[in-house]
């Protein structure tokens, strides 16, 4: 029966009988077992390291790293009849790109800064090649490993395959146009658990996006401020968060959140962060409905009223500055609403001005500092 590549259906398999060179992957099969055995985090999630160990565990066989006949590609140095398989040279390309232009091309000036690499960032079809060829290839050389290897998922469109056949691709230039940046990566990175397969719908895109940003964080940030605004004279409310109890409901949140969060952050996991940070804004909501500082604030109990305000404000604060890497246009605005002058996308700023152990912490916002104008941080989306 006809048989065609499982990725290119339209492309028929050929049969070829050729001289080839190989690459002892064998020889190598302990050492790789042993890497996998002691560095379990090498390669993730970890439904990719189980393929892997699958794989291997079946035993590793030599493979092909030349091929006859081809008009395009590097020659092999030593016999230019061949030409080297393109997933051999293609993975030398990690260490070669290495060399700066003024560089002279040896093996040690590529290596001398930025070997070895944290992290290999791949998609899930071509895991084999970095998670097996690739650490094989660097031990035959006595090269150092790079730290690790994660294989993310594929993205479906409304649970189909996306195809020019079915016309149903998704350009993701358009879609930034239309909803701006700060949607599509949080969309992207919070609905799909990185490393897992994902779909895009665009009424969920848009329900969730008005949902979690433009309801949960910008509302709680507009209303908030507006109360703020007219019961504290325009300013931070004069309440010191160091009064507040460990056990204070929003509090208790925000002492620890940095930390889960960078955690999150260093593991890839990008829903959690996101999930995160909504656990904390989603608590404030529910704290400014119970508490309802508009009354507290007619029974002339101001010192409630300022932690109330003070306590959901600095809330939002350590939520923007926790969502900043995902979600950077929509931090620097409610930074810039606190009167905090503070702009996510300059690097540099960031790293001078933010420290992230202050930033980071619930308490940091000072009290009677000026507030900005309320205006909504993230407008609602429509089709």
């Amino acid at each position: 029966p006809e048989k065609r590549c499982p990725i290119h259906t339209n492309q028929q398999v050929e049969w070829r009988d050729e001289p080839n060179y190989f690459f002892r992957l064998s020889k190598y099969q302990e050492q790789l077992e042993t890497l996998y055995r002691e560095k379990p985090e090498f390669v993730r999630p970890e439904s990719r390291r189980n393929e892997v160990l699958s794989f291997v565990g079946q035993g590793l066989q030599d493979f092909s790293i030349s091929r006859v006949n081809l008009d395009w590609g590097f020659a092999v140095p030593a016999d230019p009849s061949h030409t080297l398989y393109v997933w051999f040279d293609a993975l030398l390309g990690y260490v070669t790109a290495l060399l700066d232009a003024e560089d002279e091309p040896t093996l040690e000036n590529a290596l001398a800064k930025w070997w070895p690499i944290n992290l290999h960032l791949i998609g899930k079809d071509i895991l084999r090649f970095h998670a097996v060829y690739w650490p094989a290839m660097l031990m035959s050389a006595d090269l150092p490993l790079p730290d690790g290897v994660f294989g993310h998922g594929f993205l479906t469109k409304d649970g189909k395959k996306m195809g020019k056949t079915l016309g149903n691709t998704l350009d993701p230039f358009g879609l930034v146009k239309k909803y701006g940046s700060d949607a599509v990566r949080y969309y992207f990175l919070k609905e799909i658990e990185f490393g897992q397969d994902g779909d895009f719908n665009e009424s969920r895109f848009i329900n969730t996006l008005n949902a979690d940003l433009a309801n949960d964080l910008g509302n709680l940030l507009n209303r908030t401020l507006k109360m703020a605004l007219k019961y504290c004279e325009g300013q931070v409310p004069n309440f010191n968060p160091e009064d507040a109890a460990n056990s204070h409901p929003l509090k208790a949140i925000g002492i620890n959140l940095g930390e889960e969060i960078a955690a999150a952050y260093e593991n890839l996991a990008f829903s959690k962060a996101c999930e995160g940070v909504l656990k904390l804004a989603r608590a404030c909501n529910k704290y400014l409905d119970d508490l309802a500082p508009w009354s507290l604030y007619k029974q002339g109990n101001l010192e409630a009223v300022a932690e109330v305000l003070y306590s959901v404000l600095e809330s939002v604060r350590l939520s923007a500055y926790l969502l900043s890497p995902i979600a950077p246009n929509l931090s620097t605005a409610i930074y810039k609403q606190l009167g905090l002058a503070m702009d996510f996308n300059e690097k540099t700023a960031i790293k001078n001005s933010a420290a992230y152990l202050e930033h980071s912490s619930w308490g940091y916002l000072k009290a009677n500092q000026s507030l900005g104008k309320a205006e909504p941080v993230f407008l609602r989306l429509e089709a």
